[in-house]
């Protein structure tokens, strides 16, 4: 069986860290992180659909807010399709209404995705290095600790640092590192930040990240950094 040796992820690495990278943020969709209640009926089968996917603190309650109904005893709650169903031994009546509430989180990365929800911007990465793991290393990200190398590997370390104005007062959702970008050859030499308008080719989405909600300023600049490992 051929498999992809630690030199030839290695070799991968330094053929991206050859080109020109940007980091894209996005809006993704508004509904991520916000909370609901839904004030409803069970159907005939003792179901009730949300009509909202992938959500998290799910409570049920009586219409009235008084009377909180107990997870897996009297209702159970399939939070990835959004459906509530009544139990048998539920002390909710047959039928009864009753109000969920909710929060809307934000799905998990599709390994099929070609682009961000709503890019409002993207960035040309500020810096690329090679990294090994290293629990003492001086570089933290949510993945481990990594230590600058010279040598290749199959870590590549990408810090970018938006400026003041880059998607100031957007609502940043999604992150997504691009390789191949292009953008339109009569923009000023040495612009490093693009709105989609100005984008020709937006390349291929190498890394995509959602996560909890960046409010973008004029008066901070934010400052991305994770690893990449092939």
């Amino acid at each position: 069986m051929a498999i992809l040796t630690a030199s030839g992820r290695a070799a991968l690495a330094a053929a991206i860290k050859e080109q020109t990278l940007h980091l894209a943020l996005g809006e993704g969709d508004p509904l991520w992180d916000t909370t609901k209640a839904i004030s409803t009926s069970f159907d005939e089968a003792g179901v009730i659909e949300l009509g909202f996917t992938h959500l998290a603190d799910i409570r049920v309650t009586s219409l009235d807010d008084q009377t909180e109904y107990a997870l897996d005893i009297d209702y159970s709650a399939n939070a990835r399709e959004g459906v509530i169903r009544r139990l048998p031994a539920s002390t909710i009546p047959e039928g009864g209404d009753v109000t969920v509430h909710f929060k809307i989180s934000h799905p998990p990365e599709s390994i099929g995705q070609t682009a961000l929800l709503r890019e409002v911007g993207r960035r040309v990465v500020d810096e690329v290095h090679f990294v090994a793991a290293d629990p003492e290393g001086e570089i933290v990200v949510p993945t481990g600790r990594y230590r600058l190398v010279t040598e290749p590997t199959n870590h590549l370390f990408i810090r970018v640092r938006f400026d003041f104005e880059d998607a100031a007062t957007s609502v940043v959702r999604e992150q997504g590192l691009f390789v191949g970008t292009q953008t339109n050859l009569q923009l000023p030499v040495g612009q490093k930040f693009f709105v989609p308008s100005q984008v020709v080719e937006p390349g291929i989405l190498l890394v995509l990240q959602n996560s909890v909600p960046i409010v973008r300023q004029p008066s901070t600049r934010e400052t991305f950094e994770f690893v990449v490992t092939f």
